[in-house]
């Protein structure tokens, strides 16, 4: 029997009673992941109050056995995924995760239960036209769970990964940090040594100036006085006591 593809929002109803309802839903009793929907079969689950019966009787919850769950390629320890990235599928690609072959991963799934005829009915009813969709494909909606899994784990992997980048770079920078300080305080003890071998060097050419100028003035009284033996003192030629040239400015501190 070939069902009727649905044309409006209650057509899914009919869509998903004629598809087989939840029939392999009701094996998945274990602890694991829960699906939240509403039984058909259920009392008060008729057509033509679905949403109200749901609302009274509340989400029925369905366990889905973790091993029925496929367990994504180990993580890489590191991820050449650069940490700025927007779009995930780089991070999905890198850790193995790829769309089951039936096509019907977690984004299809999305897509629609966002489509026109779903996004505004109730997310029991989005849910019970999804698996009757999904059951219609033959597709088993455990699949669609183990997808986003493994998108979930990858995550959680690329995540851990980044911290440990992350933890790695500060360590790294901060011993780099450590190593330029103490270069720099070992440049600055050899900059003052040098400034201060500079500044002694100045102090102790100056005071070998003046001691120079002393002893020429010394001199000079000395040639002055064999001359004005011979020269009057306005006519001497040797000018004693004068200082010859100027005194070097001392160097700023």
């Amino acid at each position: 029997m070939r069902c009727p593809i649905p044309g409006n929002p209650w057509e899914w109803r009919t869509f998903y009673l004629c598809a087989g309802g939840m029939g392999k839903l009701s094996d998945f009793v274990s602890k694991g992941v829960r699906l939240i929907v509403v039984d058909p079969e259920s009392p008060g689950g008729e057509a033509h109050g679905a949403d109200a019966a749901a609302t009274a009787r509340g989400p029925q919850p369905r366990d889905i056995p973790a091993e029925e769950i496929a367990s994504p390629p180990p993580p890489p320890a590191r991820s050449g995924v650069a940490m700025e990235i927007e779009d995930f599928g780089a991070v999905y690609e890198e850790a193995g995760v790829t769309i089951p072959d039936h096509g019907y991963g977690v984004d299809k799934i999305a897509e629609m239960l966002q489509g026109k005829r779903l996004s505004s009915l109730s997310r029991e009813v989005r849910a019970q036209a999804v698996l009757a969709a999904l059951e219609a494909a033959q597709v088993d909606v455990k699949d669609v769970i183990a997808d986003a899994v493994r998108r979930d784990k990858a995550l959680d992997a690329f995540e851990a990964a980044k911290e440990r980048e992350l933890h790695e770079l500060r360590a790294k920078n901060e011993t780099r940090v450590r190593e330029l300080r103490q270069e720099m305080e070992t440049l600055l003890t050899k900059i003052n040594a040098e400034i201060e071998r500079l500044k002694a060097a100045a102090e102790g050419a100056e005071k070998a100036f003046s001691q120079l100028q002393i002893r020429k003035r010394r001199e000079e009284e000395r040639l002055h006085e064999v001359v004005a033996n011979f020269v009057e003192a306005p006519d001497n030629p040797i000018t004693a006591g004068s200082l010859q040239g100027s005194t070097p400015p001392k160097p700023s501190a």
